[in-house]
């Protein structure tokens, strides 16, 4: 192919990737992307995994079975698998971070690619389903910068979802062709995406399966030994190629106890109702008109521009489902059960929606006003009624030959299967309970779900189904006569989506708030900025243990983390997902020791730490320096210092 030929819409994302996230291309090697806190820790979890790879590809394979190991919370095992193990983020970054040793560089290279990414996965997929490269760019820059992006800066793994584009890619071309390579590659890229995220291995499934018999369904292919034959390998090999990475989850959770969530912490992390008028504080354009209800991870506002094209979309895809029913042959009882189910689910779903905005309906009953504050009865007759419309429809459809070329309804479906999951449990709406949710449902039947605390994370799926309903939107558009109008028109929108995301610049750096006691801690460093200290804690024997202080104080714990990616000893201190019942005893016992001295010298003891690493300077009122007489005190020797950082030897 010649480069005439070539698409130049993945060059266009990158420069647009670049501009969305200045100034942080300026200074990716020294500055951490957000803030200093989950990004700081998954800096540790990419130089943990990458480096036991390189460590594996260098003939050193031990460093495999001690993968799990991850080197905090000294002596409990399986660590990485405290949280988020990022697989498949520390293999794209390998070369990188192998020739410069640089994980500031390697994280925010990272995050800067899950923005163009996710844009050129959409694209591909919206125009395989349209064949509008204008409108698939569009629904790219949808996906790619929808506003719920913003709130999840500090979640990389969150961040990285371009390989659910790929998936659907490889599923449509396989049910298009039936060529198993195509199989082979959305196989791959759900592999990918589940060692990417594991909230999405488990919320991304049952929709891949329902795309699957979706696409069956359509081309009468429910029957065809061959492509369940496929489907199945294609299945085997998938839980073969994630199973490795399931499994320590598990262990953990069988022998420590850890990995369920409670039912408050799910709550607390689900999206209220007024989410979708959310927007995260970092937007420069719409933070102060759509404050709405903040809550943890749940500003979920879709976007207007995007919204504009999803209805566009919805509506063109609605009239068309319409239209390809065939009245002229249905029985009159078909077709009154049709559009009395269609009916009864607009007006179900329209209550609910009310139910959303206001929190309750009031009506007049028997001369009364009688208020209702509870929707679970009309989400069920929604619920009913829909299935009832789909599945008649379907069957008169049965003997046509029409497929959806572009999976309308799926798309539509999905879009908002994923936004009543992302309610979580309970439905609130401004706080209130209106009822149960559909979310329950994952909770009672499908295993894993009791160990994710964020519900509103689907969300991200929700902005992945809008992007290719605005994708559909525009490319109904660009069917009109006037075509030149419909793409200034599409332009306008591309710039629209681009404005509603603006979030330039972004923040980098910025700190975690330390208890009033400390100092705010220096930021972290790569390469010649890194504290020595650290290199001589590297060069120490295989038998270290160190143990930092402050102790137990988050911002300066997660500092410890960070530079335990770089000396890979084995460190007392920790940060992650979840906490090992050993490492909280130990906070309760060192992170004040004036308060039982006795208990802090037999936990000190007790943690098998060999060296003691005390950041004075944390310290106010020259706390500090206590803390390094208090190690003398205990016959401590000095090896080394800089600055108010002092490394002892304790054993």
């Amino acid at each position: 192919m010649s480069l005439r030929n070539r698409d130049p819409a993945p060059l266009i994302y990158c420069v647009i990737a670049l501009v969305m996230t200045w100034p942080l291309a300026r200074v990716a090697g020294s500055r951490l992307a957000s803030d200093l806190g989950d990004p700081a820790f998954n800096c540790w979890v990419l130089a943990w995994t990458s480096g036991q790879i390189l460590r594996a590809l260098r003939g050193d394979f031990s460093a495999l079975a001690n993968f799990w190991n991850g080197n905090i919370f000294y002596p409990e095992p399986l660590t990485l698998a405290y949280s988020e193990h990022l697989v498949a983020q520390s293999i794209q970054i390998l070369p990188v971070y192998a020739l410069t040793g640089n994980i500031l560089l390697s994280y925010n290279l990272l995050f800067i690619a899950t923005f163009a990414l996710s844009g050129y996965a959409v694209y591909l997929l919206v125009r395989d389903l349209t064949g509008e490269p204008w409108a698939a760019f569009l629904a790219g820059l949808a996906f790619a910068y929808a506003p719920y992006r913003l709130g999840q800066f500090s979640h990389l793994q969150v961040l990285t979802s371009y390989w659910m584009p790929l998936v659907l890619v490889g599923l449509r071309r396989y049910f298009v062709t039936g060529r198993r390579r195509a199989l082979a590659g959305g196989a791959t890229a759900l592999v990918m995406q589940n060692l990417s995220c594991g909230y999405y291995l488990l919320f991304l499934s049952p929709f891949v399966a329902a795309y699957c018999l979706y696409e069956m369904t359509q081309r009468r292919l429910l029957r065809n030994p061959r492509v369940w034959m496929s489907l199945g390998l294609a299945a085997a090999a998938l839980a073969l190629a994630t199973w490795p990475f399931v499994h320590p989850y598990l262990k953990v959770r069988e022998q420590s106890g850890l990995g369920v969530r409670s039912s408050g912490e799910i709550a607390m992390f689900s999206a209220d109702t007024h989410a979708f008028g959310t927007i995260a504080p970092n937007s420069r354009t719409l933070a102060e008109p759509l404050s709405g209800y903040p809550k943890p991870e749940g500003e979920g506002f879709v976007g207007l521009t995007i919204l504009t094209f999803a209805l566009g979309g919805l509506g063109v895809g609605i009239v068309r489902t319409v239209r390809a029913l065939p009245w002229s042959t249905m029985r009159d009882w078909q077709v009154i059960a049709i559009a009395g189910a269609g009916i009864i689910f607009a007006a179900s779903f329209t209550i609910v929606l009310w139910f959303f905005v206001y929190g309750q309906l009031t009506l007049p009953i028997g001369g009364e006003w009688v208020i209702y504050r509870n929707v679970t009865r009309p989400l069920r007759f929604a619920f009913g009624s829909f299935l009832i419309f789909v599945g008649l429809s379907a069957w008169v459809k049965r003997r046509t030959s029409d497929i959806s070329v572009t999976a309308f309804g799926f798309f539509a479906v999905a879009l908002v299967a994923a936004g009543f999951f992302a309610l979580g449990p309970r439905i609130e709406t401004l706080g209130r309970d209106l009822g149960a949710g559909p979310y329950t449902w994952l909770l009672d039947f499908v295993p894993g779900f009791d160990g994710l605390r964020v519900p509103a994370r689907f969300l991200m799926l929700v902005a992945l189904f809008l992007s290719v309903l605005a994708g559909l939107g525009a490319a109904a558009l660009l069917r009109m006569r006037l075509r030149a109008i419909a793409i200034g028109i599409i332009a306008a929108g591309m710039l629209g989506i681009l404005v509603e995301a603006w979030a330039v610049p972004i923040g980098t750096n910025q700190p975690v708030i330390p208890d009033e006691a400390f100092y705010s801690p220096e930021p972290p460093a790569a390469g010649r900025r890194v504290n020595p200290i650290y290199r001589v804690v590297r060069q120490l024997p295989e038998s270290t243990v160190l143990i930092e202080f402050p102790f137990g104080e988050q911002a300066y714990e997660i500092l410890a983390v960070f530079y335990a990616g770089q000396h890979r000893q084995p460190l007392v201190n920790g940060y992650s997902g979840f906490f090992p019942r050993s490492y909280t005893d130990r906070v309760h016992a060192l992170h004040d020791i004036s308060i039982d001295p006795a208990r802090a010298v037999a936990a000190l003891r007790a943690s098998g730490a060999t060296h003691a690493l005390v950041h004075e300077g944390a310290y106010k009122e020259g706390r500090g320096k206590e803390i390094s007489a208090w190690l003398r005190s205990l016959g401590a020797k000095e090896v080394t210092a800089n600055g108010t950082d002092r490394l002892f030897a304790i054993r």
